[in-house]
């Protein structure tokens, strides 16, 4: 009979999809021009740069165009 405190979300002590861990591949497997988009992305949004939408409908809509 299982205890009232044992988790569903294991099995034989290992931990099933749908755990709350989350892991990230390591930064060398990231490429660097792609890391250096989004740090410029990140920075012209910061600089007000950024667009902005009143509505979800105006962001689809020009997501369309």
């Amino acid at each position: 009979m299982r205890s009232a405190h044992h988790s569903i979300r294991t099995f034989n002590n290992k931990k099933i999809a749908g755990s709350k861990k989350t892991s990230y591949p390591p930064e060398e497997r990231f490429n660097p021009e792609f890391i250096k988009e989004v740090e410029q992305a990140q920075q012209e949004i910061q600089d007000g740069k950024g667009i902005k939408f009143k509505t979800v409908d105006d962001l689809f809509s020009y997501l369309k165009k």
